[in-house]
């Protein structure tokens, strides 16, 4: 997946009275990494990713991108089970494995969300809820409130028909007075009438601070590509017993083995991966 394109980029501010924390992501960039990494997907579902991927970055800006963070949906949906994958450098990646076509909408229970947090001193946090009624949106939303007790907004979205998507999102302080909390909420709601081309960072920040201003507080690049290789695939599979490893060669020659996340093929012969134990 080529650096050389446009990047994505996830954008933190403050409103100057203190009251308002959010996050804005230009996403387009990272849909047309999904479209180049996944082709055999058709554009609804490469937007149902892009949205997964989205959620990733905008929940990992909360930290300011200091841990890895993993989100998995699965469900009786469309797709059947979404994974997006976020790294502390910047990096994401996702997967979308696709079901029945009858199902109706992408996302639909039963089914569970997890998010998987770690970091390089401490156990991997995780939590799971069973799935709600609503998007991936929804099931982000009801993660902050049961998980991390935070009052959140998020909104997300990926036009499958011209690539624009990207997400908000907001979070109203513990000392946010009523009457800012209400205007905040309409704001919200009337973002449903600005074109999608024009929700820029700068957009979104002048309309959730409403007259009040805003103070950037950081700003990080996305970049959507697999950190896959095949030293990484050996490592892996040198783990499994001895009888897996086996059941691979039954057939003579090597085997492919493919990346789920970028689809890259990878050829193993059995010394490659048996070695001495062969």
């Amino acid at each position: 997946m080529n650096d050389a394109n446009p990047q994505a980029r996830v954008t933190k501010a403050l409103t100057q009275d203190g009251h308002i924390r959010l996050s804005s992501l230009d996403a387009g960039p990272l849909w047309d990494g999904v479209r180049r990494g996944h082709p055999h997907l058709e554009p609804e579902a490469c937007a149902c990713l892009t949205e997964m991927l989205a959620s990733a970055a905008l929940l990992q800006s909360r930290t300011l991108f200091a841990e890895r963070l993993q989100l998995l949906l699965k469900g009786g949906g469309r797709a059947k089970a979404v994974v997006a994958d976020s790294w502390p450098d910047g990096t994401l990646r996702g997967v979308l494995d696709l079901g029945a076509p009858e199902a109706g909408d992408w996302i639909a229970g039963p089914g569970v969300f997890q998010v998987m947090r770690s970091n390089p001193t401490g156990q991997p946090y995780i939590g799971t809820l069973p799935l709600v009624a609503g998007g991936i949106q929804t099931q982000i939303e009801h993660y902050l409130q049961q998980s991390e007790q935070v009052q959140a907004s998020v909104t997300l979205w990926c036009d499958p028909g011209t690539g624009e998507a990207g997400g908000l999102l907001v979070e109203p302080l513990p000392a946010c007075p009523p009457e800012r909390l209400a205007r905040l909420v309409q704001a919200i709601e009337g973002l449903e009438v600005v074109p999608l081309w024009e929700r820029t960072p700068d957009f979104l920040a002048a309309w959730v601070a409403q007259g009040q201003g805003t103070e950037l507080q950081s700003t990080s690049e996305l970049h959507y590509r697999c950190r896959c290789s095949r030293e990484a695939l050996l490592a892996t599979l040198r783990t499994f017993p001895k009888d897996q490893k086996e059941d691979l060669f039954r057939e003579p020659g090597p085997v492919e083995v493919r990346c789920d996340y970028c689809g890259t093929m990878y050829p193993v012969s059995r010394e490659d991966l048996l070695g001495e134990e062969g």
